[in-house]
């Protein structure tokens, strides 16, 4: 959620402001604290919150550490359709 709130373009803001009384704020960094908390908690449990991680680190300049993230994401195994899909966008992901 964090990390798509802080993904927002400057029209969606303005348009979330148009629905929300306070509209939904957050940050890259705020995303990243989340996404590495789960990684603790139990690593390599999801492959996409390693994309996640990887994509956090692309947008907050983290070059080294969002390919490191991307390449774990890449070495996970494929258990669901969902991860199908994680795996291909981590593949296309430029990084």
């Amino acid at each position: 959620w964090c990390f798509e709130v802080a993904s927002l373009s400057w029209l969606e803001q303005k348009a979330a402001s148009a629905l929300f009384a306070t509209p939904p704020s957050a940050t890259h960094e705020e995303a990243y604290a989340h996404f590495l908390a789960a990684e603790r908690i139990d690593p390599g449990f999801y492959p996409k919150n390693h994309l996640l991680l990887a994509r956090s680190c692309d947008k907050l300049g983290k070059e080294e550490e969002a390919r490191m993230w991307r390449e774990h994401c890449l070495a996970q195994e494929v258990r669901s359709p969902e991860d199908e899909e994680t795996l291909r966008q981590a593949a296309e992901l430029k990084l």
